[in-house]
This record gives C-alpha cells, sequence and structure tokens, in this order.
C-alpha cells in the first residue's frame, strides 16, 4: 500500500492527479480504496489548512474593526470637550487602545483561544 504524506500532497497541483501518482497502476479494488483513501486525506488536509486561513482572516477583521470604532470614540471625545482640551482627550483614548491591545495580548488571548484540558478526562 502506497503512503502518501498529506503536506505532500496538498503542495501538488490538484487532488485527482496527486492520488493517481500515488497509485499503482494495475487497476485492482485495492488500488481503487487506495485511491480514494488518498483523496479523502487530501481534502481534509485541505479543509484544515482553508479553515484556518478564514479563521486568521476572520480574527484580523475583527481586530482592525475594534480600532476603528477605537477612533469613532476619539472623534466622539473631541467633539464634546473644549478645542484647548481635544489633545488629552486624543491622547486618553491613544493610551486606551495600546493599554486594551496590551491587555488582550498578555491575558485575553489565553482566554479566547487557550486550550480547554485543564482537569484531565471527565
Amino acid at each position: 500500500m502506497v503512503r502518501t504524506s498529506p503536506q505532500d500532497l496538498v503542495s501538488m497541483t490538484s487532488t485527482y492527479e496527486s492520488c493517481v501518482e500515488a497509485a499503482s497502476p494495475s487497476g485492482s479494488l485495492e488500488d481503487a480504496y487506495e485511491m480514494l483513501q488518498c483523496i479523502a486525506i487530501t481534502s481534509d488536509e485541505n479543509h484544515k489548512m482553508t479553515s484556518i486561513g478564514v479563521n486568521q482572516f476572520f480574527l484580523i477583521y475583527a481586530a482592525s474593526l475594534v480600532f476603528l470604532m477605537q477612533a469613532g470614540f476619539a472623534m466622539l471625545c473631541a467633539g464634546s470637550v473644549r478645542s484647548k482640551n481635544v489633545q488629552n482627550t486624543m491622547l486618553k483614548n491613544l493610551l486606551d487602545a495600546c493599554g486594551a491591545s496590551l491587555g488582550f495580548y498578555t491575558i485575553g488571548y489565553a482566554f479566547a483561544y487557550g486550550g480547554g484540558n485543564f482537569g484531565g478526562a471527565t
């Protein structure tokens, strides 16, 4: 039985072509079964890579929306104070965004994406 790692299969052009290259040309039922296994492994690996990419995209997209929302709050605060105090409110909003990003980096990421195996099997 021919075994090909999923990393080798993903780097090739298509699932079918890579599995045809990996299978032996005898045409028996075992070869067809090996070909189906190869296609299943490759498509599962492609699905995992795609879902990782989509998750990373939406994480970056949501983070950019949060920072744009922070800029909107800065404009709201700047419009609510006298013109001599605009620099102070802008600095407060900038420090708020910096503190929030550092807080998420140090603590929040663990709560959002940390592992769930804390007490062993339940």
